[in-house]
């Protein structure tokens, strides 16, 4: 029998520990609460828990890795009951928030308890207690919107006093005392080395080649190697020095003594993604701190990177953003051929095998040709096969069938896994009233677990069946009908690409690998 697994979420942002100072709000507190409710409800003695922290998250998302990783548990079947001392600790987004409580978790079979608002999914009747649970998720997120103004207004006046108060001091500076910046001496000098080389005329990607070959380690290498969280893709779990990293260097401004704060703006409150700002719009106080490079040097750098146009990144272009190399998983830009190498065309050829041989890189020029000759080959050649009606019924039927099939699985194995639950209750209740013996209620509640574990293993098989056949693109038109829209795919557009193409690989022998959005794309060829 599959043991019961309880998940206790804490969560404590950077504003409640700042601003509020509300020790009752903090990890230890929390988690104190959560313990000694398990403990005082024998219900959940033969349970398992497991802990999922966020520490220094806003709850105006969803996108905390404490939060993920509970949800992945859960979808794994692994968690069946998810306690949280307040609505608050587990978002503060009133809409996300009443999701989560109306459909995500009775989906999954899952019970919610909030132990201070008093409110248990798996002993109230839901719909009775929506308005007040609605109500109270509203002013958790009007407070989280008003707070955030407020921390937004104090950090702009602490950046136009000259203070730096973002999380992360640049590479070549060190954070000192009174918020200012200071040099830092291991990786000033490399910063002034860069400089130097550009101001020689010395290309990015040489510069990056240079600094990996020397084994000079990299921002991201030199901030693990210090213990600092720094959250940053990598690749491959590597990381060395790239063309982009030296451009961000030779652009950022900070090098010359100035703060430079506001330069993107979240979206809105809480979410991950940033907007730019307008130049005019940021926060420039100059002769700030002790600058690595002299203002003359900047604007020289900077006005000789402004000559040189190298990469087409015009988002109209079929291709831009698509085109991957597989060896180190970054994005190659197409390079426009001048006219003394021969005529109009444009080519993509992954430039980090300039800076580093680590990742084993194609080494080849692909012509954009052949990528989008490929790509409109085998489109035509799905919309022949398509004209066969048999086949177009087949494909289109039999996925939907089995849909149907899994979607009504799960309802009914949901349904009956509520049903369980309170019946799970009641023999609890019955037992705490002394109308059931501790021995038969360990038999009742034994025999009802093993029910449950059965539909949730059912349950889980359905999921997978659904996923198999589902498009990665739920929602939307069916292939098949995407593909008569676009034929005859006589030119490739951005408008096709984006609708068929996840990603183009640029394998290390020049061959191409397609990534297609819908899973069963290839099953048509």
């Amino acid at each position: 029998m599959k043991q019961q697994k309880i998940g206790l979420y804490l969560r404590l942002s950077d504003e409640d520990d700042n601003e509020c100072q509300d020790e009752s709000n903090s990890i230890i507190s929390q988690r104190e609460i959560l313990n000694a409710y398990v403990e005082s409800h024998g219900e959940f003695t033969d349970y398992t828990v497991a802990e999922f922290c966020d520490d220094g998250y806003s709850g105006t998302h969803f996108c905390r890795p404490g939060v993920q990783k509970m949800l992945e548990d859960i979808k794994a079947g692994m968690i069946t009951v998810v306690i949280v001392k307040d609505f608050s600790r587990f978002g503060r987004n009133y809409i996300e928030v009443g999701n989560y409580l109306e459909q995500v978790f009775p989906f999954f079979g899952v019970r919610f308890i909030s132990v201070n608002d008093g409110f248990d999914s798996g002993v109230v009747d839901f719909s009775g207690e929506f308005f007040d649970v609605a109500f109270k998720n509203l002013i958790y997120d009007l407070y989280s919107k008003d707070l955030s103004e407020k921390v937004t207004s104090v950090r702009h006046m602490k950046a136009r006093q000259g203070k730096f108060i973002t999380p992360y001091a640049p590479y070549g500076y060190l954070k000192g005392s009174g918020q200012k910046l200071v040099p830092d001496p291991e990786a000033a000098p490399v910063v002034r080395r860069i400089f130097q080389m550009a101001t020689e005329g010395v290309p990015k990607a040489h510069i990056a080649n240079a600094l990996n070959r020397e084994n000079v380690p990299s921002p991201l290498a030199l901030r693990r190697r210090r213990g600092e969280h720094f959250p940053c893709k990598t690749v491959n779990g590597n990381s060395a020095w790239r063309a982009a990293a030296i451009f961000s260097i030779l652009k950022d401004q900070r090098y010359v003594g100035d703060i430079v704060y506001g330069k993107v703006r979240p979206m809105a409150v809480g979410s991950g993604k940033d907007r730019a700002v307008p130049r005019e719009e940021w926060i420039i106080v100059s002769d700030v701190h002790e600058p690595i490079v002299s203002r003359n040097m900047f604007e020289k750098v900077n006005q000789m990177m402004q000559k040189r146009r190298f990469y087409d990144r015009d988002g109209t272009v079929p291709l831009a953003g698509k085109v991957r190399c597989a060896g180190c998983n970054h994005i190659i830009s197409r390079v426009k051929r001048s006219r003394r190498k021969g005529g109009e065309g444009a080519t993509y050829r992954c430039g980090m095998q300039n800076m580093t041989r680590e990742f084993g890189c194609c080494p080849l020029t692909v012509e954009k040709s052949r990528i989008e000759g490929v790509l409109l080959t085998m489109l035509r050649k799905a919309v022949e096969l398509i004209a066969d009606p048999e086949m177009i019924e087949k494909a289109e039927n039999l996925p939907a069938h089995r849909a149907e099939e899994s979607e009504r699985l799960i309802a009914m194995c949901t349904s009956e896994i509520k049903r369980l639950t309170r019946e799970r209750m009641e023999k609890y209740e019955a037992y705490k009233d002394g109308l059931l013996t501790r021995e038969e209620f360990i038999k009742e509640k034994t025999l009802l677990d093993g029910q449950m574990n059965e539909l949730t293993d059912s349950m889980e098989k359905a999921r997978r069946v659904l996923a198999e056949v589902s498009c990665d693109d739920s929602g939307g038109p069916n292939v098949f009908s995407l593909l008569e829209h676009f034929a005859p795919f006589e030119t490739l557009t951005r408008e096709m690409v984006d609708t068929f193409v996840r990603q183009v690989f640029i394998c290390q022998d020049g061959s191409l690998r397609i990534e297609w959005k819908f899973k069963d794309f290839l099953k048509i060829f």
